[in-house]
């Protein structure tokens, strides 16, 4: 089927993380009409076909709100989180297309989608960080750089940020750093009342450890109020994305004042979050002419939208229709 037999078609779009699992049905000319979620997967964890079947059901869900038959969707992107290894997307696009019905079909590691729910365009970089992190480059040959595993564990989201605030508040106990009203946040959400209890639900509690990026939130606003430790967390942070972002340029070739780098995720929400002003003021001082957007869309209108792109088709005129067919279904990021 050529392109412009594509054009009268519907484009699927699918988002598998491991906390959620989105599938949506954009028409031709941008209108999103059809939206559907499920439970997420991780399929290097569970395996391929666990993870298939809540796209499965969020795809048949969405197609069916959508009012539409499966035969009228003409192209889908997949972006599916554990794509990071050459092979995987072939492999992910096989299963989908048994799995789905469906012959057309492009997977991806699902930062890529997350670029396109920011940027109106084919080429650029994200920085996505929700309870992980994750970025991807494509340049305008369409070549792609996922991230993936070159992030240390440091670096990943706010898993790793809500681990290195708890560590403030131990080197603030040692006299290592300021006394900080970290202290307090992560005393009450352990339900101790000492440093020395704290540490030692830490060391030895895994669930703990897992609820910590809970509090992100909390340690976004101590930080925003002043808290020297807190600021100091920050900064380390931004400095470190920053440096893989230049990194990840170079390797590609590319120039930053020709690029957009969207910031996507819940870590980076927030017209006043003081992550994402220091990623911002850092990037464009590192990255000379650089522009930072904030993703605009759920990362499933991402999938959408890139569709429109390797169709060839104009991004432009659907822009409004896009915008607004997203507001109604909840998918604009808040």
């Amino acid at each position: 089927m050529d392109k412009s037999a594509k054009k009268e078609g519907y484009i699927l779009g699918i988002d598998q993380g491991g906390t959620k699992t989105a599938a949506a049905v954009m028409r031709g000319d941008g209108f999103i009409v059809g939206r559907a979620t499920a439970r997420g997967a991780y399929f290097p964890n569970e395996g391929v076909e666990q993870a298939l079947e809540p796209i499965g059901e969020a795809v048949e869900e969405a197609v069916r709100n959508a009012a539409v038959n499966k035969e009228e969707i003409v192209y889908t992107v997949a972006g599916i989180g554990g794509i990071d290894w050459p092979g995987d997307d072939v492999m992910i696009r096989d299963a989908l297309r048994k799995r789905l019905s469906l012959e057309e079909i492009f997977a991806c590691n699902d930062a890529v989608i997350a670029f396109y729910s920011g940027a109106m365009r084919s080429h650029g970089a994200v920085l996505c960080a929700g309870t992980g992190m994750n970025g991807a480059l494509i340049d305008t040959e369409g070549r792609q750089f996922v991230y993936g595993d070159y992030m240390e564990e440091k670096a990943q989201g706010g898993s790793a940020l809500a681990r290195r605030a708890l560590r403030k508040v131990f080197d603030a106990e040692l006299g290592l750093c300021p006394p900080t009203e970290l202290t307090p946040l992560f005393l009450g959400q352990a339900e101790v009342s000492d440093v020395d209890t704290l540490l030692k639900r830490y060391m030895t509690e895994g669930a703990f450890r897992k609820e910590l990026r809970f509090l992100m939130p909390q340690i976004l606003m101590i930080a925003r109020r002043g808290d020297e430790a807190a600021c100091g967390l920050l900064d380390e942070f931004s400095g470190e994305l920053v440096a893989y972002m230049a990194a990840g340029f170079r390797k590609m070739g590319m120039k930053p004042e020709e690029e957009e780098v969207v910031l996507a995720g819940s870590v980076f929400k927030g017209t006043d979050n003081p992550l994402t002003t220091r990623l911002t003021e850092g990037l464009q001082e590192r990255l000379r002419g650089v522009k930072v957007v904030q993703a605009r869309y759920e990362p499933v209108v991402g999938a959408c939208i890139m569709g429109l792109v390797r169709l060839g088709m104009e991004l432009s005129g659907r822009e409004k229709g896009i915008r607004e067919s997203a507001a109604v279904l909840g998918l604009l990021r808040s």
